[in-house]
C-alpha cells in the first residue's frame, strides 16, 4: 500500500503524471532566475514529500524519486542580489562599480568593456596581486586539484562592486572575448570577502588554453585550484556566451557554459556570506554584457 498523497492520486499515478509534465518543467526551469510557475510547482511538491514523510504513507524509494525531482528542477536562489546590463552607460551608479586599476568603460549597445595588455616581462606569469596564482601551474603537467600556490606580483585591471552575497549563490555572466592572443591572457571573476577582495571564489577563463576554465578558492596570499575544465574553449567567435555558476547550500558548485555543464565539484571552505563581486582582467580584450547575481533568503552567520 503506497497510500494517497496529493490531489487524490496514488503515488504511482502521481509519478506517472510528473513524468508527463517534466519536459515542460525542465524548459521553464532553464529560464532566468527560475520560472515562477515551475518554482510554485516545486514548492507544492516539497509539501507533498513532507506530508508523506510525516504520515509514512509512501514507499521510501518513491519519496527518494520525488526528492531527486525537486533537486533537478528547484531554483533555491530566489533573491535577486544584483543585476547590471550596463544599458545606462554608467557603471559607477546603481550598481556602483569601483575601478582599482586598468581600463573599464561602457560601450553603447555592447556592455562593459575592458582591455589589458600584459607587459612583455610579465607574460610568463599567470596571475597577479593577492588574488592571483601562478598561471603556469594550470598549463603544467604537475597541476593538481586542491594544490596551494603562492601568487606572484604583476599588474591587472580590477573592478568590483560591494553587494552582500549569500553563501549559496547563482551568477549569470554574459561575456565575449575579442581576440587578443597574447600568452598569459586571462580573466577572473567571483564573490569576494574582505576589504582587499582577497578571499572567496574565482572562476578563471584563459582564451584558447587548456584548461580553459579553472575554479579557485582564494585567501590572503594564497589560492587553490578546486576544479578545472580540461578542454580548450575559445570564446573569440564574435558572439556573447552565457556562463552560469551555481553554489548550493551544501557546497556543491556547478558551472555551465552556454547551457552545457563543464564543472561540478564540492567545496565548503567558506560557510559565510560574501561582501561583493570582483572582475579581474589579467590580459585580453573582453565585453561583459550582463552580470546577474541571485541568492537565498536564508544566509549563514557572517
Amino acid at each position: 500500500m503506497h497510500g494517497r498523497i496529493h490531489f487524490g492520486l496514488s503515488v504511482p499515478v502521481f509519478l506517472l503524471w510528473l513524468s508527463l509534465i517534466s519536459p515542460s518543467i525542465a524548459q521553464e526551469a532553464r529560464g532566468s532566475g527560475g520560472d515562477g510557475r515551475t518554482l510554485e510547482f516545486v514548492d507544492q511538491l516539497k509539501d507533498v514529500i513532507q506530508r508523506a514523510e510525516r504520515s509514512r504513507s509512501a514507499d521510501p524509494g518513491v519519496l527518494q524519486e520525488l526528492r531527486d525531482l525537486v533537486r533537478r528542477y528547484d531554483w533555491p536562489w530566489r533573491a535577486s542580489l544584483l543585476y547590471d546590463d550596463f544599458r545606462d552607460g554608467d557603471y559607477t551608479f546603481d550598481p556602483r562599480w569601483t575601478t582599482i586599476n586598468g581600463d573599464f568603460w561602457v560601450s553603447q549597445n555592447a556592455g562593459l568593456r575592458t582591455r589589458f595588455e600584459i607587459a612583455a616581462a610579465t607574460r610568463r606569469a599567470s596571475s597577479s596581486g593577492p588574488l592571483d596564482i601562478l598561471e603556469g601551474i594550470f598549463r603544467g603537467a604537475s597541476a593538481s586539484r586542491g594544490q596551494d600556490v603562492e601568487p606572484q606580483s604583476a599588474s591587472a585591471a580590477h573592478i568590483y562592486t560591494e553587494v552582500p552575497i549569500t553563501n549559496a549563490f547563482a551568477v549569470k555572466f554574459e561575456i565575449g572575448s575579442r581576440g587578443y592572443p597574447q600568452e598569459g591572457n586571462r580573466i577572473e571573476f567571483g564573490p569576494f570577502r574582505g576589504a582587499q577582495q582577497d578571499g572567496g571564489y574565482r572562476l578563471a577563463y584563459e582564451p584558447g588554453k587548456r584548461p580553459s576554465f579553472t575554479l579557485l578558492r582564494v585567501a590572503p596570499g594564497r589560492s587553490s585550484i578546486i576544479e578545472m575544465y580540461d578542454e580548450v574553449v575559445d570564446l573569440d567567435d564574435g558572439q556573447l556566451h552565457q556562463i552560469e555558476w551555481r553554489r548550493a547550500a551544501d557546497g556543491t558548485m556547478t558551472v555551465l557554459l552556454d547551457g552545457k555543464e563543464i564543472i561540478q565539484t564540492f567545496d565548503r571552505a567558506f560557510n559565510h556570506s560574501f561582501d561583493g563581486f570582483v572582475i579581474s582582467n589579467k590580459g585580453g580584450d573582453y565585453t561583459i554584457r550582463r552580470v546577474a547575481i541571485f541568492g537565498t533568503q536564508k544566509n549563514y552567520v557572517r
